[in-house]
């Protein structure tokens, strides 16, 4: 159960978070992940008894919190097939159409699945959602809301599986997270499966009912949803730990330039990601050099060669006098640089000449 609460906080966290995000920047990708997010936070929540007691007194029925717990689910895959489809459709217009048909399974799903449970004989109420599936989940009724909730999203975590299976790989963040979301989704799937053919099989008479089954696919759900989480961040994390760390290296060269140019700051958009603010401030660096340029009466002329530009360009920048090599051109980042790797170059120069300066000092002293 702790796990269980610790997961929902987690969950909770990172729909806040998407959702802030969302908010400055409505994208399809941003609708997923947030709808993905926020049902399994809800749904990660009413597993938990305080709040699944409380929804129960809510709803007015024994058993209520079941039938939330299937339109969750429902909205989880919902979410899941918003991303699929951001990733593989190929125009504005099929990705609208597909949309719009996986709203219409998961809204056929939901529905369905809480007709059944609702209109099922009305039982005893339990202590919690694994008690109530031990007991009852094989029965008139409950059996066939089980099936149908999980029959969608059994196929959609298939689909899911395969597509993110060939676009993991190594080389990119988005790459790298999908490696932890296919592993995911597939135990989701697997999840999925067991309770179909447990439900299905129990229901029939095939076999006896046990509640192993759900000892199994509580574990399957919570791995394959923090699997899912953490996949899904990953870019997100990454991109946020590259553009900290670019940041860092021409931190004081930045503070330097706008102490001397203040003019060219300027806020960044409030939606911003952090690899955008890094880009912001790239250029702000890059506003100074070239205002600072025009103000000293830097000549124009052929760039110097591209590994001697940083450390002239930084002796400028520290001294005040140029090398009559060092032209207005020379500051620009090279062909196939961009600018925050051009910035960054010259920070960590920048931060080296600083140092070596210090040190030359300290002995001098």
């Amino acid at each position: 159960m702790t796990a269980t609460a610790a997961v929902a906080v987690l969950l909770w966290i990172a729909a806040a978070s998407r959702f802030r995000r969302w908010w400055w920047a409505r994208t399809w990708n941003l609708v997923g992940v947030l709808t993905v997010f926020t049902c399994m936070a809800a749904h990660m929540t009413v597993n938990l008894p305080l709040f699944e007691s409380l929804l129960r007194g809510a709803l007015g029925h024994s058993n209520g919190a079941g039938a939330v717990k299937m339109v969750l689910f429902s909205g989880i895959c919902f979410g899941a097939a918003i991303l699929v489809t951001d990733l593989m459709a190929p125009s504005d217009r099929r990705r609208a159409q597909l949309i719009r048909l996986h709203a219409l399974l998961s809204m056929v799903t939901a529905g369905g699945s809480v007709a059944f449970f609702l209109t099922a004989p009305e039982v005893p109420e339990q202590r919690d959602g694994y008690t109530f599936d031990d007991l009852y989940a094989h029965t008139p009724g409950y059996a066939e809301a089980g099936i149908t909730a999980m029959l969608y999203p059994f196929l959609l975590c298939i689909v899911v599986t395969i597509v993110t299976a060939g676009h993991a790989d190594t080389r990119t963040a988005t790459g790298r997270g999908l490696m932890v979301l296919c592993p995911g989704v597939f135990l989701l799937t697997v999840y999925a499966g067991m309770r179909i053919t447990y439900v299905l099989a129990a229901s029939t008479g095939a076999i006896d009912p046990t509640p192993r089954v759900f000892d199994i696919t509580q574990v399957l759900a919570l791995v394959g949803v923090l699997m899912v989480t953490i996949g899904v961040l990953w870019p997100t994390m990454a991109l946020w730990t590259a553009a900290r760390r670019a940041l860092r290296d021409f931190f004081e060269l930045h503070r330097v330039l706008t102490t001397r140019w203040p003019g060219v700051i300027r806020p960044s958009w409030k939606g911003s990601s952090a690899t955008d603010r890094v880009a912001d401030r790239a250029t702000e660096v890059m506003d100074a050099l070239s205002i600072a340029a025009q103000a000293a009466g830097l000549p124009h002329g052929a760039p110097i060669p591209e590994d001697e530009a940083p450390v002239a360009i930084v002796e400028w920048i520290l001294t005040g006098f140029t090398r009559e090599e060092l032209p207005q051109e020379a500051l620009g980042a090279p062909d196939g640089v961009s600018d925050v790797e051009w910035v960054r170059t010259l920070g960590v120069a920048f931060n080296t000449a600083r140092q070596e300066k210090l040190v030359a000092a300290d002995g001098d002293d």
